[in-house]
């Protein structure tokens, strides 16, 4: 398809082929009553798509969950699957389930293993005594194996296995996977000081240096005391975990010039990685007012915080760190100018971007995919379409490949555009290109469908989340949240609950969007104590809980229902939780300003 003829707004048009053409679609387990499709839904009939190479593939790369997937519904389908991809498949699944560390996941892969070893039978009439034989197992790599070992908490078994693979010396194990190694011994109240220091001093050696994989040359005395930063944030020792880093922090100067940016590097990413924001910055603004003129400060630093704090929506931060670079008069590198406009497309300044963008290209950097990327995302924004496709085409001029992540841009142009048609072509165009679809596809499909006025919508955009199930796309929590709030919109309260339940039970967990999300079904259905409950269970969970927009929702649904001594309550609680607050879950947007201003009003 030419990339210039994607269309420009035809919502009527394709209301009017979604709602007079349409054809059979081919579902694994249709229903009982045959229903006919919108013939302009064909490219998202993916199961027939889908071949006995995408299983091979899915195999090879070891993808156990697509590669099940895949060999469900190609089975189902009717095709056979070679009894040789059965072994290979068998093999994979066994060394999923070895990685595994929970026996809910454990009981899911083995009844997988039954289901594969019946199917054996059934259509190769191969019983399991003959079969098991030909099955050539995994070997688990020894990174893996240590990796395994450290998450049970096997501190024996993985010191044994290290030492092995530290005295041979034929393999090298991450850095990364040496700093928990580490965290791991000091978990071990029967080692005596002496043997603890031996084996952390022989952990932090063979994690020191300069790998391929790994940018910075960091020494082993420097590991160790990283690695002892890591396990007091483990413990949930904040304050104790601060000590260390100041010291490590006046410790910095005293070493060699050439150690001292990848020891300052290595620090910051390590309590990014804890998710202490807050104290990465102290830490580069101590060096860079005490420390000048001893520390540089790599590029990479910069990244990563602004990387943190875009992830917070913090743009203002991000744009100030991007400002203190360039007063250190070094010049940015690709990545950087990509970080940058990252965050002016997630501003809708498009303008700004323009603006990086030419300098980069006089600095005669040149732009690669991430680059065009962005600029799409900056302008998808603006009214201005057709420089989406501007830089899009300039992207193909260059050679250069578009990602998924491109096609998601471009997609997400037409959609803010309402143009469901150019969604749906953009669509088809990734697939022509080979790039399998992924959860952000889908949902941009998703939502772009919900806009239409078919009335078996619902059903359509539930047919399409089956769809994509049924060749890999495993779906997510942002993915089934989606479909949940489209389907409270279209049919209300409780076929959205009933959304969550087929959610749960295919074991996808729901998220804070999820809960979130629920709570704002609940308001619009005048039903605020359930969303209450769902709050207050939240505030309980570990992992899920409440943020700036969940606080939002809760305070619409009381607000809706007239309740307003429940939402000034429900407000002062939001401004004691911010203040307190480390954890980047709280911001103050547009929304809950309004909130604000409206509580002092009244």
């Amino acid at each position: 398809m030419s990339t210039h003829c994607i269309p420009r707004r035809r919502r009527s048009t394709l209301i009017t082929k979604l709602c007079r053409t349409s054809h059979s679609a081919a579902l694994l387990k249709p229903p009982s009553s045959a229903i006919r499709w919108p013939r302009s839904l064909a490219i998202l009939n993916l199961t027939n798509r889908i071949s006995l190479s995408d299983l091979d593939h899915a195999v090879r790369t070891r993808q156990a969950d697509k590669a099940w997937t895949l060999f469900v519904t190609l089975s189902n389908r009717g095709d056979t699957i070679p009894l040789t991809m059965c072994c290979s498949l068998y093999a994979l699944l066994i060394f999923a389930k070895s990685m595994l560390c929970t026996s809910a996941m454990v009981d899911i892969r083995q009844r997988q293993m039954d289901s594969l070893l019946d199917y054996v039978q059934k259509t190769h009439q191969r019983p399991a005594e003959l079969f098991l034989p030909s099955v050539q197992h995994i070997d688990l790599p020894l990174r893996k194996e240590i990796t395994r070992l450290i998450r049970f908490e096997e501190i024996e078994e993985a010191w044994t296995l290290f030492f092995r693979v530290h005295k041979e010396g034929k393999e090298r194990i991450s850095r990364n996977l040496c700093i928990n190694l580490i965290q791991l011994m000091l978990k071990d109240k029967t080692l005596t000081q002496n043997q603890l220091n031996h084996r952390v001093r022989i952990i932090a050696l063979h994690g020191a240096g300069k790998t391929e994989n790994e940018e910075r040359h960091v020494l082993a005395s420097d590991v160790l005391r990283i690695a002892c930063i890591c396990h007091q944030y483990q413990r949930n020792k904040r304050d104790a975990a601060h000590q260390l880093i100041d010291k490590f922090v006046t410790g910095i100067p005293k070493k060699r010039l050439k150690n001292r940016a990848d020891a300052l590097d290595e620090l910051i990413w390590r309590i990014l990685l804890n998710k202490d924001l807050s104290k990465a910055q102290q830490v580069l603004d101590t060096v860079r007012e005490k420390y000048a003129e001893k520390v540089n400060v790599n590029e990479m630093v910069y990244i990563n915080l602004m990387n943190a704090y875009r992830r917070q929506k913090n743009h203002t931060q991000v744009l100030k760190l991007f400002e203190q670079f360039l007063e250190s008069n070094q010049q940015p590198s690709l990545k950087l100018f990509n970080a940058v406009l990252h965050t002016f497309a997630s501003q809708k300044e498009a303008g700004r971007a323009a603006y990086v963008f030419g300098a980069m290209l006089k600095l005669k950097i040149k732009p690669d995919v991430v680059t065009y990327t962005e600029m799409i995302r900056a302008y998808s924004h603006t009214t201005d379409h057709s420089k989406c496709l501007y830089f899009y085409n300039r992207m193909l001029q260059n050679h250069l490949t578009p990602t998924i992540y491109t096609y998601s841009a471009l997609m997400g142009a037409s959609a803010r555009r309402r143009d469901t048609h150019g969604v749906l072509r953009w669509f088809q165009t990734m697939l022509l290109n080979d790039i399998e679809p992924n959860e952000v596809t889908i949902s941009l499909v998703l939502k772009s469908l919900s806009q239409q006025t078919n009335k078996r919508m619902p059903q359509i955009l539930h047919w399409i989340t089956q769809e994509a199930s049924m060749v890999g796309v495993k779906p997510d929590a942002v993915l089934y949240t989606i479909l949940l709030k489209l389907q409270a919109e279209r049919l209300g309260m409780e076929s959205a609950l009933n959304i969550h339940k087929e959610m749960i039970s295919h074991s996808v967990e729901p998220n804070t969007y999820t809960y979130t999300t629920l709570i704002d079904v609940c308001g619009d259905y005048d039903a605020p104590e359930t969303a209450q409950k769902i709050f207050k269970l939240m505030k309980k969970s570990e992992r899920h809980k409440p943020n700036t927009a969940t606080y939002t929702a809760l305070i619409n649904a009381w607000t809706r229902s007239s309740r307003l001594q429940q939402a000034n309550a429900l407000i002062l609680d939001f401004l004691r939780a911010c203040k307190s607050d480390r954890t980047g879950r709280f911001w103050i947007d547009e929304k809950i300003s309004e909130r604000l201003r409206w509580c002092a009003f009244c």
